[in-house]
Order: structure tokens, then C-alpha cells, then sequence
């Protein structure tokens, strides 16, 4: 006959093995769990970065960036009667204003670690160097003038960051010109 403390002995085992099966079946899904949650992450990454992408170079943006890249002014009250917000150009300070704001955004994005930087220079160095350069002065006259340190500030990162990866690559980003006193910048 089975002594009871056998048929315990047993149930005790029979209950340690289905705890450890158990265990090892939740580390199992709980680390499949993960690489699922990465590879998601990873996809909805690539598609946040592809939604960027598409608006920065839709037809709207490039119309809006060359019209903004091409804007000429002699001085800070020049600037601000054809291009600022009162000015005489409207339109044109509306489409500088977007894109530049757009860029404010890849910069914000940037910084914060949601875009990878080689990615976002390889995408946009092209515009973003040459715009922060041209901008610049007319960015650092805005913040003393509405004493307001915090205005494009993403666009001021990025344009940062792009010109250090450019160094890093032995790349020089030189605009160079002085318009009354508003010094367009040296990367170098």
C-alpha cells in the first residue's frame, strides 16, 4: 500500500513542476512581449519619421522653403516691412513662419531623443543648415527684440546639430555676408 506521505511527497513535486513550467512560460512570453513591443515601436517609429519626411518635401513645403530661403532684406526694419507679420508681404510671412515652424518641430523631436540624427540630417540637411544660417540673426534680433530667449529654439538645435554633424564630417556650411549689421554665420 502507498504510505500518505509518498502520495504527498508526489503532489508536492507534481505542484513545483507546474509552478516552474509556469515561471519559465511567463519569462517566455514576457521576453516575446518585449521584442513584439520593440519591432511595434520601431515600425511606428519609421512611420512617424516617413509622416515627417512626406510633409517637409510635399509640393506646400518646398513652395513655402524656397520662397522662404529666396526672401531678401537689408536690415531688421527692411525684414519687418516685407516680410514680417505687418509687413507688406503677408503671404510670405505666413510661409516663412510654417516652414520655419515645421523645422522648430523636427528640431523639438530632435532634441528630445524621438528622431535619430543621422536620419533627420541625412533628410533635411540640405534645407535646414542653409535656412538656420540665413535666419540666424533675424532669430536672435526677434528674441531680443520681444524678449522672448525661447523663439526657435528647435530650429536653433537643429541647425546646431547639423552644423556639428557637418564638422564632425569635415563639412564647412559658410552663407558669410553682413546685411547692416545683421552677420550671417560662419559655421566654422
Amino acid at each position: 500500500m502507498v504510505d500518505l506521505a509518498e502520495i504527498q511527497a508526489a503532489y508536492y513535486m507534481v505542484a513545483a513542476t507546474g509552478v516552474l513550467v509556469a515561471a519559465v512560460y511567463y519569462v517566455m512570453t514576457l521576453r516575446t512581449t518585449q521584442r513584439n513591443m520593440k519591432a511595434n515601436l520601431e515600425t511606428r517609429q519609421a512611420q512617424f519619421m516617413n509622416q515627417i519626411s512626406e510633409d517637409l518635401t510635399s509640393l506646400e513645403s518646398q513652395r513655402s522653403l524656397f520662397e522662404t530661403m529666396n526672401m531678401e532684406w537689408t536690415d531688421w526694419e527692411d525684414f519687418e516691412k516685407r516680410w514680417g507679420t505687418t509687413g507688406e508681404n503677408l503671404e510670405g510671412a505666413t510661409r516663412r513662419f510654417s516652414i520655419m515652424k515645421k523645422f522648430e518641430n523636427v528640431g523639438w523631436l530632435l532634441e528630445k531623443g524621438f528622431l535619430d540624427p543621422e536620419w533627420t540630417y541625412s533628410q533635411f540637411h540640405i534645407s535646414v543648415t542653409p535656412l538656420w544660417l540665413k535666419y540666424e540673426p533675424y532669430v536672435m534680433q526677434m528674441r531680443k527684440k520681444f524678449n522672448s530667449p525661447t523663439i526657435f529654439i528647435g530650429l536653433e538645435y537643429l541647425g546646431r546639430s547639423f552644423i556639428e554633424i557637418e564638422r564632425s564630417k569635415g563639412i564647412k556650411a559658410v552663407i558669410g555676408t553682413t546685411r547692416n549689421g545683421m552677420k550671417v554665420g560662419d559655421s566654422n
